[in-house]
C-alpha cells in the first residue's frame, strides 16, 4: 500500500487487489470523502503486483489515479 497526494494537494492510498479471474487491480482510495477507484493492472499474481506498484513514483500514481474509473458497487445487486 501506498500513500501520496493528487494535484490538489488530497491524499490518496493505493493498493493492489486480486479480482475475480485472475485479474490484479490498482484501487485507489481517498483518505478523506470516501471516493474509491480502480485501474487494472498488468501483474498476474500479488507479489507481482506489489512490485509494480513499488516501482511506480508519485507523478505515474497520479496519473494512474487520473485514469482510473469509479468503483461501482451495487450491494442491491447480492
Amino acid at each position: 500500500m501506498r500513500d501520496f497526494l493528487d494535484p490538489d494537494g488530497r491524499r490518496w492510498q493505493a493498493a493492489p487487489l486480486y479480482a475475480s479471474y485472475g485479474q490484479m487491480l490498482l484501487v485507489f482510495s481517498a483518505m478523506e470523502g470516501g471516493a474509491i477507484l480502480h485501474q487494472p493492472m498488468a501483474a498476474d499474481t500479488l507479489a507481482q503486483a506489489e512490485d509494480e506498484l513499488a516501482q511506480l513514483d508519485d507523478g505515474a500514481l497520479r496519473t494512474l489515479l487520473q485514469q482510473a474509473q469509479p468503483w461501482d458497487y451495487d450491494a442491491k445487486k447480492f
